[in-house]
């Protein structure tokens, strides 16, 4: 299951048992479920859950892979099916009516050809677009209750009901984004492969990937007729953080990739699939942590190099005239910013403010704590870590060390720097403009007007102001 913020969460029927046996609630299919054997944790579940009308009509497909023979998975076309004949395709894009579906997706690729001019979206006419869900595939290694690794795959519309920040109307020129409701309701799973099954043989990790990029190519040429009429899927993109985004291209260049140290004896490969930013011994330096500059030197290599030696099974989705490309792979900004460049920022800046705090460091984190915890209760925030700390910021030798934020959840970023905006609102114009940026995004719609795009949430104005 896809949690808040793209987060992975997994309940097996075995955790739903034991919970089932601890619950206060009274219910009926409680009780019942809690007398199911854990022996037969999946049989028992499934029959309680379809006793009471807890579970969907989809049908479970079963397919051979090198670590394990009849591995289940419910392919996308059995989903869409699925929402088509129970009326619930809303759930994909956003709105129940047909009529008003045609509108909302001629609108869509109509904006979506003016900016991917080559994409194969533009070889079609009106009739097609007009039935066409544009769709992500979305990946992410989230981990059990026993911490171990679990591999996510699941589709989920672009279109949906909105934001809860956003004023847009449904069908107008702004078009809504998928982000309001649950997301157990519009992130449709393909699998979910425990780590047992890909770790040693990677091969059933890409075997996934493969059925998932047939359905596509063949949702995208072919369509799926139901109730007399034929629906097209178009994916137009691969989504999830760096690591699977580098897991499921078989990319070369990948942000693991990265100088650890002044020198070595192996030049760098490169931290990015799309150009050779970080890439050694290359024609001229190519820096990746040039941020602060309009024209860095790695931008005019995007698209030069190829960034794998042997082709993801993903590269088969149909994305570009005359065939498909790394481009496919789509970068996270919420993901990068928060787990990688703005813990950093917040960090850094945090600790730039506490040097001019006339107290010892220990006295300066607890002042800032009690000012944190307070500002959490009068915004009703539950942070994950309820003390500031010099380890937490990684200043444990004092300010001459290089600030580094130390924590996992990319959501304390966000809080971070909310708090921080609000205590320094007179002195730290970066933090607000950031926290503009940002949760102005989460304002706009799928395509966000030029004028405002340049004055308001231009990325290269936050990275100069990081910079």
């Amino acid at each position: 299951m896809v949690g808040k913020q793209g987060s992975v969460y997994i309940v097996t029927c075995s955790d739903a048992i034991r919970q089932a046996r601890v619950t206060r609630v009274r219910s009926d299919g409680l009780r019942k479920l809690a007398k199911v054997k854990l022996s037969r944790s999946e049989s028992g579940a499934h029959h309680v859950f379809s006793t009471y009308g807890q579970s969907i009509d989809v049908k479970i497909s079963r397919t051979d892979l090198p670590s394990k023979r009849g591995f289940p998975y419910v392919s996308f076309v059995n989903w869409l099916r699925y929402l088509v004949e129970y009326d619930q395709l809303e759930h994909l894009v956003g709105v129940k009516d047909l009529g008003e579906m045609n509108k909302i997706l001629l609108t869509f690729w109509d904006k979506f050809s003016k900016i991917h001019t080559e994409h194969v979206i533009s070889t079609k006419d009106t009739a097609f677009r007009k039935m066409c869900i544009p769709v992500l595939l979305h990946g992410d290694e989230g981990r059990g209750l026993k911490k171990k690794q679990l591999m996510v795959l699941a589709t989920h519309g672009i279109l949906g009901k909105g934001c809860s920040h956003s004023t847009n109307d449904v069908g107008g020129e702004a078009l809504r984004l998928n982000m309001v409701g649950n997301t157990w309701l519009n992130h449709f799973l393909q699998c979910v492969l425990p780590i047992s099954l890909y770790n040693e043989t990677p091969e059933a990790f890409f075997h996934m990937l493969d059925l998932q990029a047939k359905e596509y190519k063949q949702l995208f040429e072919e369509g799926l007729v139901v109730q007399g009429r034929r629906y097209y899927v178009c994916c137009v993109g691969v989504k999830g953080d760096a690591p699977f985004i580098s897991k499921s291209g078989k990319f070369e260049r990948a942000f693991t990739r990265r100088p650890t140290r002044a020198s070595s004896k192996k030049a760098a490969d490169g931290i990015c699939h799309l150009c050779l930013a970080g890439k050694e011994n290359y024609d001229f330096p190519v820096p990746f942590e040039e941020y602060g500059v309009q024209r860095p030197a790695w931008l005019w290599t995007v698209g030069s190099v190829c960034p794998y030696s042997e082709p993801s099974p993903l590269l088969q989705i149909p994305f570009e005239i005359g065939g498909t490309t790394e481009a496919l792979w789509c970068f996270d900004l919420f993901h990068n910013f928060h787990s990688g460049l703005g813990k950093y920022f917040a960090s850094s800046a945090v600790c730039i403010c506490l040097e001019l705090v006339q107290l010892s460091i220990d006295d300066a984190f607890n002042f800032i704590t009690a000012d944190f915890n307070s500002y959490c209760r009068r915004n009703k925030e539950s942070p994950y870590h309820k003390k500031l700390t010099k380890a937490l910021f990684g200043v444990e030798q004092g300010f001459q060390d290089c600030p580094d934020g130390g924590w996992s959840k990319g959501d304390f970023t966000r809080l971070v720097l909310k708090w921080f905006g609000d205590y320094t609102s007179r002195h730290a114009e970066a933090a607000v403009a950031i926290n503009e940026c940002l949760g102005g995004l989460y304002r706009e719609g799928v395509f966000i007007p030029a004028a405002r795009c340049e004055t308001r949430f231009a990325i290269f104005t936050l990275l100069r102001l990081v910079g």
